[in-house]
């Protein structure tokens, strides 16, 4: 009789660890109606987390790497989560120019390019606006349009967040 090996559990356990948060992030927010199942508007959708949860450690690390030694300010995501109908986001803001970030959670890639979609046309006159989509993760970066670093800065955050870098 033959045997196979045994392989270690090890390098599984920090995947398991981060779907459990995942899940139980998820179950925590409750169910959500969609617009087809109420025949209506979707309801607004509370973010059960913040930004220390580890549920969000993915988006932090994808926006830290673009971010590199830059000074910045942590802000609230604009627009908010409940406006895009997302789970949980977070945001920034650099010292050095206008430019800011938001980050923001989906269900799914679906949902998060729909909304990166709708935010693409509402940028305001005088605002560079540019996003992208990474898995159920969305980033949007505005700066001024004349702000050159700003428009710098956006650039590399979203490439960096795109895994362009």
């Amino acid at each position: 009789m033959r045997r196979g090996k045994v392989l270690s559990q090890e390098p599984m356990r920090p995947r398991l660890a981060l779907l459990f948060s995942l899940l139980l992030c998820a179950c925590a927010s409750g169910p959500s109606r969609r617009a087809d199942e109420t025949g209506g508007e979707p309801l607004p959708r509370k973010s059960p987390m913040n930004p220390d949860a580890p549920s969000l450690a993915r988006g932090e690390a994808l926006l830290r790497h673009g971010t590199g030694s830059d000074a910045v300010l942590p802000a609230e995501p604009a627009p908010a989560v409940q406006e895009l109908g997302a789970l949980a986001g977070f945001g920034q803001t650099w010292t050095s120019c206008s430019a800011r970030a938001s980050v923001y959670l989906f269900d799914g890639y679906y949902e998060a390019s729909a909304a990166e979609v709708r935010l693409l046309k509402q940028v305001p006159e005088g605002q560079k606006g540019s996003g992208t989509v990474n898995g159920d993760w969305l980033i949007w970066a505005t700066a001024d349009a004349t702000d050159e670093a700003g428009r710098a800065v956006i650039e590399r955050v979203v490439s960096s967040f795109a895994g362009e870098e």
